[in-house]
């Protein structure tokens, strides 16, 4: 595996990226809510709901044209 070589600016601006770090976000704080209440402020069924949307954003996103970051000729 070989890393693009503006890896750095993929981070920074791949909506991808961001959508994953967010999900990964939004999990972290339900669980640290839970932990800490005893009990999370709102139903799971909305976190399961917010982490599927999230996670079914990503290859959608991935096919929409951004600015050429990723370092393809292509793009």
């Amino acid at each position: 595996m070989r890393l693009v070589d503006n890896w750095r600016a993929v981070l920074k601006h791949a909506w991808t990226v961001r959508i994953a770090i967010f999900a990964a976000l939004l999990n972290g704080i339900a669980v640290t809510v839970a932990i800490i209440t005893g009990a999370m402020p709102f139903p799971p069924i909305w976190l399961a709901i917010a982490n599927g949307m999230l996670t079914a954003a990503v290859p959608i996103v991935r096919l929409i044209p951004q600015k050429p970051i990723s370092g393809d000729a292509d793009e």
